[in-house]
């Protein structure tokens, strides 16, 4: 087993423990100097915590949905990976610009990256990413993209 491992959940234990005595004590405390009011000042702390509780869990839900074909205004710059085509090229880090457009091709939601194409960029400079181009981009980077949701393409050839 790994050693890092043992001594962090060792520590988080220790951590937990001690929450738990702290706890303990307050409420006792509570109890014993406002015998009439303690349950009523424990209510609320308990009001107070599922609210926190459900404020967190809706901002962690707030997640965006990213569907096929979408298109995704971005609004920080983002650094990209190409995808090459043949295994003989590397794949370059390039970055796509602030207000510029990613069409998404594929979600690979397991490693939580997905494949686009990029439809607009800054092209001044080597380091930007051309137009047209196949990227891979690490969806924890994408900050509040705008997201339109497009119809995808059913004209047969």
């Amino acid at each position: 087993m790994n050693l890092r491992l043992v001594l962090t959940v060792a520590a988080l234990g220790f951590i937990a423990l001690l929450l738990v005595i702290g706890i303990r004590t307050a409420v006792r405390w509570l109890r014993i100097h406002y015998p009439q009011r303690a349950n009523a000042a424990l209510f609320g702390v308990c009001l107070l915590l599922a609210g926190a509780g459900v404020v967190i869990a809706v901002e962690m839900k707030d997640q965006p949905t990213f569907r096929p074909n979408d298109l995704l205004t971005l609004q920080e710059p983002v650094v990209a990976r190409t995808i090459v085509g043949d295994r003989e090229s590397r794949s370059l880090t390039c970055v796509v610009d602030l207000h510029e457009h990613l069409g998404v091709l594929e979600l690979e939601n397991e490693r939580g990256t997905m494949r686009a194409r990029v439809e607009s960029n800054n092209t001044s400079e080597p380091l930007y990413c051309s137009i047209g181009a196949e990227v891979r981009i690490e969806a924890a980077w994408l900050h509040h993209p705008t997201i339109t949701h497009r119809q995808a393409d059913t004209a047969g050839p």
